[in-house]
Formats: structure tokens, sequence, C-alpha cells
């Protein structure tokens, strides 16, 4: 045996039952320790922590339930089975209440007591991944993970940590490309709610038509498709973090049932009668100028006043030059590692074409094109070749499709750029980029989040 196989430690006093027990699990693969007393195992378990508790429910000094809930405030995660003779549904129900992993009624069959052991430690390995995992979310989408060092920012984030736990609602302004998203994990994951889902939502890449039933759900026979109940992204962000992406192209016959759901809590899924409450913090972002949409009529007032608790205006990439080299460093480190390549080293010309340039496509511009540039270098060092021709200057026209050629793209990679190039020269303006390339929005999108073929890496 080593120290990776699980511990397990029975409480019972009848000594000769622990004394059975403990030679089944032992026979099983376990490390398996006995206790005579509720006492006693609070003893064994400050001095080395067991994986999982097998307790009596009747014994003197101190009964299962009394353990149960004293191991429940000392270690919360550690699982708990409890076994008696005397079973009832009450004891059972209580031992549930209390966070029981499971309740065997003596006598049962040592195939049934390994079955429950077994389900139990995976249980806890599960749940211990899933900890594990939201921590590395956390640590990945924290304030601290936010490469910046501009002033305007800093304030940003100093913000997000006063007001993470507070109820308030968010709404982060800012350009397209310039990260609100980001933000808006940084918030969800300073918060209380970090191991509560954070769903984001952009408003204006789901259908009209769609909008109403994948924000609200609906229940069975509510229209002609709806062959089965489907809960809606509030009702999924339960617990957690909505985040309501260009919120300003929601449909205008939407906007109040979303400003009803935000002052009432409680949402009312299609083709139901009942309302169901919902604990769910709402952050939303717009690229759009909201106060000229609500002068037209787009957007309702009420809806902006009561987004708006607390705004936060995240500045564009060109109005925060001192972050450009760290981002460019962040973004170098990373596409490599993507790429499975070495950090390439930068040409100064080519670090003098990104430090001039003005990116309207903000950050996102720039994670684009430096992934575009780690893919395509070659020996180690990104070239001015190796960067799009409105970064460098490159005459447009003949001059930049022969660029294009001579470095042997293929249609795909030629109107992927291209799309970027023309997002970039509208400041992002999805609507009007789709306008000028005669697509709708899907499939701009669609084209945007297209991955470089496998043969490019």
């Amino acid at each position: 045996m080593n120290s990776t196989e699980p511990r397990i430690l029975v409480v019972d006093d009848d000594p000769e039952m622990v004394s059975i027990l403990c030679d089944v699990l032992r026979e099983a693969g376990y490390i398996a320790t006995g206790a005579s007393s509720g006492v006693e195992a609070l003893e064994v378990v400050d001095r080395d922590e067991p994986d999982l508790v097998i307790s009596d429910l009747r014994m003197s000094q101190m009964n299962g339930h009394q353990l149960q809930a004293e191991l429940k405030r000392r270690i919360p995660h550690l699982p708990v089975i409890v076994i008696t003779a005397f079973g009832s549904i009450a004891n059972a129900v209580e031992s549930m209440k209390l966070g029981a992993s499971d309740y065997l009624t003596k006598p049962f069959g040592n195939d049934e007591l390994l079955l429950v052991v077994s389900r139990a430690l995976e249980n806890r390995y599960l749940r211990r991944e899933i900890r594990r995992l939201r921590g590395e979310l956390a640590g990945n989408y924290g304030p601290s993970n936010i490469v910046a060092s501009n002033p305007r920012v800093l304030a940003i984030l100093e913000t997000i940590r006063q007001v993470a736990d507070l109820p308030a609602t968010v709404l982060l302004l800012g350009e397209s490309g310039t990260g609100k998203e980001m933000f808006a994990r940084a918030l969800h994951f300073t918060s209380s709610r970090r191991d509560a889902p954070f769903i984001p939502v952009n408003c204006a890449a789901v259908p009209e038509s769609l909008i109403e039933s994948e924000m609200f759900g609906y229940v069975k026979g509510a229209f002609t498709d709806a062959r089965s109940q489907r809960e809606g992204l509030f009702q999924a962000a339960h617990g957690g973090t909505l985040f309501l992406d260009e919120i300003a192209d929601m449909p205008v016959s939407l906007q109040a049932k979303l400003l009803r759901v935000i002052e009432d809590k409680r949402v009312r899924p299609l083709g139901s009668n009942t309302e169901k409450g919902v604990d769910v913090r709402i952050v939303a972002a717009t690229n759009s100028d909201v106060e000229a949409a609500i002068k037209t009529g787009k957007f309702r007032a009420d809806l902006y006043y009561r987004l708006a608790t607390v705004t936060l205006n995240v500045p564009p990439l060109r109005e925060r030059p001192e972050d450009l080299p760290l981002l460019l460093r962040h973004f170098l480190a990373r596409s490599a590692s993507e790429c499975g390549k070495a950090v390439p080293a930068i040409d100064p010309k080519a670090t003098e074409c990104l430090m001039r340039y003005g990116w309207p496509g903000n950050i996102r511009e720039l994670q684009n094109v430096v992934q575009s540039a780690v893919i395509l270098c070659r020996e180690g060092t990104i070239t001015a070749a190796d960067l799009p021709p409105r970064i460098t200057g490159a005459p447009d026209g003949k001059g930049a499709l022969d660029e294009l050629a001579a470095r042997r793209f293929t249609l795909d990679e030629v109107e992927r750029e291209y799309v970027r190039a023309v997002l970039a020269q509208v400041s992002g303006n999805k609507t009007e980029a789709a306008a000028i390339l005669q697509v709708d929005r899907k499939t701009l999108y669609r084209k945007l989040e297209e991955p470089y073929p496998a043969a490019m890496k």
C-alpha cells in the first residue's frame, strides 16, 4: 500500500464491528482506521484527515448525527456514510440533511458496503476536481490576471473589487474588442458567486424570434416546436452571473420584460402561468451610444438607468499605449503555447509597426494579429512580412494580393484576413462591416470565429 490509497475512518462503539469493517476495507485495498467513539474519531480526523468516514448512528457520548454535524463544521467536504441497526425514514432524512453521502441499514453485505464506499469516494474526487478547476478559472479570469498598467484600467479593477459582492447591476461601456467580457468575468470570479455559473449571451447574435425563449425558457407546448420543457438562461445562471453582451441590440419588445425580471427576480417561461424565482447578478455591456439609442426609441431609458447602477468605461487600446508592450508579450507567450512553438522574437521593424498602428479593433485585433504572426513566422522571429498590410502600411490592391499569394495563403485565410481588415476599418462596428461585406451578422460572427487550419499551426 502507499499513501495515495484512500484512507477511511470507521467509527462504532462496537469493537467487533469496527474490526470486521476495517478488514473488509483493507482487503479491498483501502487504508482503514478504527475509532470507538465520536470523540476519538474527531481526534483522528484532526491528526490525519481521512478521505471518508463510516459512522454508526447510535453511540454513547456523541451519536452519529452529532458527529456528522461536527465533521461538517470542521471539514465541509468530507463524505460520511451512516450505518445503523435501527433504520428509519426519519433517521435517513436527518442524516441526508446533515450531508451524509449514503445511509446503510445493518445487516448489509460486503459488496453493498464496498459499492457505497466506491461511490462516495468517486463523488469526493469529482467535487475536489471541480473545486480545482474553479480555482483555475478564478486565477485565469480574476483581476490579477488582467494585463494592464494604465491608470484608467487599474481604476476599473479596483472598482470591480469594491462592488464584487454588492447586488448592484453593472454596465460596461467601450468599443468592440476592448475586453468588456474579460472585465465581466473578473467581476464574477472576484465575487462570492465564483462557484456558480457565468453565462455570457450575445444579444445581437441570437435571432429576435428566439431570444425570449432563450432568456426565459419555455414549457412543453408553448409553441409548435416546444416538444419538451427547457430552462432559460436566467435559470441556468441561478446563483451566478448572466452577462448580456451588446445589450443595446436587444429588441425593444423584450427590454420591458428584462427590466421586470431584474427588479422582481422572477421569470415566467413562455407558455407558463407561474413564475420562478431566480438569483442572478446581471452584468451588461455595449459598444453603442446608449444615450443616442434612448433618444431614437431603440433603448428604454428605465432599463438603462437600472443597468447602469455601476458604470465602467473601458478605454480603447489607443488610449492606453503603455499597455501595448505588456499585452504584446502576453499574447506572444499564449499564442506560442497554443501552437506548440517557442516564443518568437520580434524584429525591430515589426515592433515599430505594431507600436505605430492605431488598433481600431482594440485588444481583440491585437490578439488575432499576434496569433497569425506566431503561426506564420519562420526561423523564430516575427518580421514585418508576417504582419497584415494594414499594419505595415503596405499598399492596398494588387500589391497586398501579391504579398498574400507569395506567402501561399489559402482562400479561406485571405477571406478571414479581409473580414478582419474591414472590421478594423469600421472600428469594430459589426453591422457596418456586415453591410460592406454583404453578409448577415450571423455569417460575420461565424467567419470571425473559424479557427486557423491545423496545417498552419
